[in-house]
């Protein structure tokens, strides 16, 4: 399987895993039973980030808070308070709304060097939620930005649904050089990085020479599906469950050579690569401290300053600033200030000007950035979503039961939903929904297209796709966990296959060798479909393919009646050896 990969760059960046084995019935884990509907929870408060570490002087930190059940959205006030210091010495705020704030680091550290910041309900003030932030030293003379990324290189002989787990330290030695700043633990769902790269952060590293980098992770949730022949890591035969696998946490990588050498005022960026199929044993057990467990390079930055690309981040537009042209993007991982440039492409059918005039605060957009050396993210490309934040699912098709019912590991959530974690197996009812296609900018065969958005129930669904749904009303949490959906999208689908021998035929070609996922529902093979929006990693093209080459693919899968499956692909990425 492809390995993942982590980035080190003038900020840090710490991959998570996810991984999912074999996927089949919910059998052993529960079964569909119309849930009678929970009551309404009650309010309550969340902060993002949780902490932070913001250097004294001119260090800035935007945090944002969520209001579950706010009736009339009047959401939250906003304090700080420390217990070394108050008023100015604690910092101040800034750009402050009901949901969002800037904090501004006091001009020295405090004793203690801790501030507390609360976010508390306007509706019900005895709810509240607080980030805990640490006020270093202001960065030395030379200091260099590091930032951090990951990738994943999926396991071989296993289909991992959802394979997640923390990041809490990134340390460089000699030197001891914190890459995380004293960032609060970092999620990473590992399915979804088989093509992509993760950010974990952006530090201030003094130049010189680092031969090791230790990486401490935490909480890993695995979620698979059973296709051994007997039963493992407790989970019976056929059957979907999760497990929070247990096993060595740490990893110590040695740079090659005599180490890399961080320039003084220079960014650079540190890649961190994580392979599943070494960490997990054959009882599922982890173990980060194997050789070749965790691999880790330092990043050369592009001529135009790029230093990794981190595509199809979803979230809430914040902190809108019409005069700079930049905005907070507000994910379930994190908050991300993005800028643009006139290089920026939107994506807003509604808004005529189509521009950066289209943006407002609270509307759900997807970006596709580029992370440049000092940790500024750069919109590529812009894309409408949704008005407002919904409670939003979004995870892998694993089995269709009906026309009706169908089953999905969640990979992400747009907002925290109650009763609903990343890797839960999860039973959705359709209830009078509409079908959706986002093409994001992919040439998508209309009869295919048309078919999908004309569906009213599951007919165009297959196990393998990555559907975004839209709960019409809470969860019940089960066992399964069962939501009810009026909305299905079509999303990206990650996986890695071979390319099928004698198929390639610019510009398409077929794959096989394919996940579990997929020939456990009798699928052998799936047509992929490439044009100018295609990007290629690793390959110049289609016609530089070879047969049976390993490629890890991000596109559009569609049901294709009676002939395989259709990819309208939006990433290849080539990798090294063979699936076997």
């Amino acid at each position: 399987m492809p390995r993942h990969i982590v980035s080190l760059m003038p900020r840090y960046v710490l991959c998570g895993l996810i991984l999912s084995a074999g996927l089949l019935d919910l059998a052993g884990c529960g079964s569909y039973n119309a849930p009678s509907q929970p009551p309404a929870a009650p309010t309550s408060v969340t902060i993002s980030p949780t902490s932070a570490s913001v250097p004294a002087g001119s260090g800035t930190q935007n945090f944002t808070a969520t209001v579950m059940n706010d009736y009339l959205s009047r959401g939250v006030t906003w304090a700080l308070s420390g217990a070394g210091c108050s008023g100015a010495a604690c910092g101040s705020l800034s750009n402050m709304t009901s949901s969002a704030v800037t904090y501004n680091a006091p001009t020295s550290v405090p004793n203690p060097a801790t501030v507390t910041l609360t976010a508390t309900s306007v509706n019900d003030t005895s709810k509240s939620s607080t980030a805990t932030i640490t006020v270093t030293a202001a960065a030395a003379p030379g200091a260099a930005a590091v930032s951090v990324t990951i990738t994943d290189t999926p396991p071989q002989g296993v289909t991992l649904l959802s394979f997640e787990v923390n990041v809490t330290g990134a340390v460089l030695n000699p030197g001891n050089a914190d890459l995380l700043g004293g960032k609060g633990p970092t999620r990473i769902e590992v399915k979804q990085l088989e093509t992509e790269s993760a950010f974990l952060s952006t530090a201030n590293v003094p130049p010189g020479t680092f031969t090791s980098l230790t990486l401490t992770f935490v909480n890993p949730g695995l979620t698979f599906k059973n296709d051994t022949g007997a039963a493992l890591a407790g989970c019976a035969v056929a059957a979907v469950c999760e497990i929070e696998p247990t096993g060595t946490l740490t990893s110590t990588v040695s740079f090659p050579g005599s180490g890399i050498v961080i320039m003084a005022n220079s960014p650079t960026g540190i890649q961190v690569d994580v392979n599943p199929n070494t960490i997990l044993s054959a009882t599922l057990g982890v173990d980060f401290s194997l050789a070749g467990a965790v691999s880790a390079q330092q990043i050369t930055v592009k001529p135009g300053g790029e230093l990794d690309d981190l595509d199809d981040l979803r979230g809430a537009v914040q902190n809108l600033d019409t005069t700079n042209k930049k905005f907070t993007l507000h994910t379930p991982d994190g908050d991300f200030l993005i800028t643009t440039d006139n290089n920026t492409a939107f994506d807003f059918e509604a808004c005529a000007a189509n521009n950066f005039t289209c943006l407002q605060n609270n509307q759900v957009v997807e970006v596709d950035a580029m992370l440049m050396a000092g940790g500024v993210f750069l919109a590529k490309k812009i894309e409408f979503e949704d008005e407002a934040e919904d409670d939003d699912l979004e995870g892998i098709v694993f089995k269709v039961d009906d026309a009706t019912h169908f089953e999905i590991v969640v990979l992400n959530e747009l907002r925290s939903v109650s009763n609903v974690s990343i890797g839960n197996p999860t039973v959705v009812t359709l209830s009078n929904p509409g079908f959706q296609v986002e093409a994001d900018g992919l040439p998508v065969p209309s009869a295919l297209q048309v078919a999908f958005e004309a569906a009213r129930d599951t007919s165009q669904l297959l196990p393998g796709q990555t559907v975004q749904i839209r709960m019409t009303s809470p969860a019940n949490p089960g066992p399964p966990v069962a939501v009810t959906t009026d909305r299905v999208r079509l999303r990206m689908t990650q996986f890695t296959p071979n390319v099928k021998a004698g198929s390639i035929m610019p510009p398409d070609f077929s794959v096989d060798n394919l996940p579990a996922l997929f020939t456990n529902a009798g699928i052998s093979s799936i047509h992929v479909q490439t044009s100018s929006e295609t990007d290629f990693e690793g390959v110049s093209g289609v016609t530089a393919l070879v047969d049976d080459s390993t490629v890890s693919l991000r596109g559009l899968l569609f049901n294709n009646g009676a002939l395989p499956p259709e990819l309208v692909v939006k990433k290849v990425r080539k990798r090294s050896g063979s699936m076997n």
